[in-house]
């Protein structure tokens, strides 16, 4: 795998209604998974692109937040939990990076 895909795996399963990518990012004893679909995006190029920007992003704040890793992954999952239950209600708002 080349280091560009490293941490993102494309999902293109008949038996599934997902098609995207996910990334996912395991430090410090947590995992942190993100979806992102072509639907949403609109493609698998712009999807991909999403999903890349948004792994830039978690490694970059992780570099700014290496003396309290522990910390910074559990406000993200915190941070992408709540994103999930914002969902379930019905709000169809979308974050496109880690905050």
């Amino acid at each position: 795998m080349s280091k560009k895909n490293k941490n993102i795996t494309r999902y293109t399963y008949e038996s599934t209604d997902f098609l995207g990518w996910r990334v996912s990012i395991q430090r410090c004893g947590r995992i942190i998974t993100r979806y992102f679909s072509d639907l949403q995006y609109g493609s698998e190029e712009e999807s991909y692109r999403h999903a890349v920007d948004y792994r830039d992003s978690v490694f970059s704040q992780m570099a700014n937040h290496r003396q309290n890793l522990s910390a910074y992954m559990d406000e993200e999952l915190a941070h992408l939990q709540d994103l999930l239950r914002r969902k379930e209600k019905g709000d169809d708002t979308t974050e496109e990076m880690a905050h």
